[in-house]
């Protein structure tokens, strides 16, 4: 530990004892037996995945002309795919008129790498992040902690992730193996690591460890000078990069540090700002699943 983490209080996170993620992974029938023989996962899921289902189900019940609005969204994507070229560099263009510096990465390693040198470029060894698959895909905090950069997921399933030493297990619910009390019981042991200690006598009472994680955050909102983020969707019309978010993280990570880096897929573009809508009304679907 350096002099600089001694003095702000903080100790390093331990990299999770697991192989990548993506490539190199354990074999699928190696990975699956050990999955399979853990029971206590086995209630969690059971428990989750039906009360997301149930829960998107009323919700997609709510929408009129719900396979409608699917269609419409789906052809506009591949209208996008099939003039990506185009609508990529009328991204770009905007972008740059809006204020912002545009980088191209061919692929993750050249992709970390812009990153890195950007953190580094503002002097600081911590960022702040707002959840992102495109981050998680190319294993960008392992990139940052081996170029000694501290980054700290701030959406509160990922920050379960995160201190459980763990790797997401849902495209929507990262955390939906884990219940409340391994929650709270990963909360008391490691919060006090990584910055501000879980508060004494801290329950599994879901209003308690989300009030744990929200103190536990501030401190790093408030001191963190770079951000990084993923985004939804990416407007070619209007160089426009939208974040959906409903815990308010994602919000202070894109006002409160100086310089914020939003790592984006190319599949993330939409042609205009009125295509727009119909997105905001087919991605709130799955959004219970996080609630």
């Amino acid at each position: 530990m350096s002099g600089e983490e001694r003095a702000r209080g903080r100790t390093p996170l331990p990299r999770a004892e697991t192989t990548a993620t993506f490539v190199g992974m354990p074999a699928f029938p190696s990975m699956a037996r050990e999955a399979l023989d853990n029971t206590q996962q086995r209630r969690n899921l059971a428990h989750a995945t039906h009360t997301i289902r149930t829960k998107r189900a009323a919700v997609v019940g709510e929408v009129p002309q719900w396979e409608a609005l699917r269609l419409n969204g789906s052809q506009t994507k591949d209208h996008m795919l099939a003039h990506l070229d185009d609508y990529l560099l009328q991204l770009e263009e905007n972008l740059v008129e809006a204020g912002a510096t545009v980088h191209w990465a061919r692929d993750a390693d050249e992709a970390n790498r812009i990153a890195i040198d950007l953190v580094r470029a503002k002097g600081v060894d911590e960022v702040v992040k707002v959840k992102s698959m495109a981050t998680q895909e190319i294993e960008l905090n392992e990139a940052l902690e081996a170029a000694g950069i501290a980054a700290w997921e701030t959406d509160l399933a990922e920050l379960i992730v995160q201190l459980g030493h763990d790797r997401p297990s849902h495209i929507l619910v990262p955390a939906i193996h884990r219940n409340r009390s391994e929650i709270r019981d990963i909360f008391r042991r490691e919060m006090a690591r990584a910055g501000r200690p879980a508060p004494e006598g801290l329950t599994d009472e879901p209003t308690q460890l989300a009030d744990a994680a929200r103190l536990h955050l501030r401190e790093k909102f408030l001191r963190a000078k770079v951000a990084i983020s993923g985004a939804n969707f990416a407007i070619a019309e209007t160089g426009s990069l939208v974040v959906l978010e409903s815990e308010g993280n994602g919000r202070m990570c894109l006002t409160l540090p100086e310089t914020l880096i939003s790592v984006v897929g190319i599949e993330k573009v939409l042609p205009s700002w009125s295509d727009l809508s119909t997105f905001l009304q087919l991605l709130p679907g799955p959004a219970p699943a996080s609630g």
